[in-house]
């Protein structure tokens, strides 16, 4: 399901997303299953969440063009 909502993040010391929130639940990140930047464009995460409803498969992305430190829930898969 596209969603493209801000959302705030919880991250490691690596500045990789543990925990997500926004309008939609808090979503605790289990692993993350991929990471990549293409040069001077926003870095995108696909993870593995535990949501509200149960598991799920989740894009979200850093630094999007509302500026550094801002996080989009860009999809969710059930």
């Amino acid at each position: 399901m596209l969603i493209n909502e801000p959302v705030s993040a919880e991250t490691t010391p690596t500045g990789s997303p543990s925990q997500i929130s926004g309008p939609r639940g808090c979503y605790r990140v289990r692993r993350v299953l991929e990471e990549w930047q293409a040069p001077g464009q926003a870095r995108y995460y696909r993870l593995q969440v535990t949501t509200p409803d149960g598991a799920a498969i989740a894009e979200v992305i850093a630094s999007g063009a509302q500026g550094p430190g801002t996080w989009t829930l860009r999809r969710v898969w059930s």
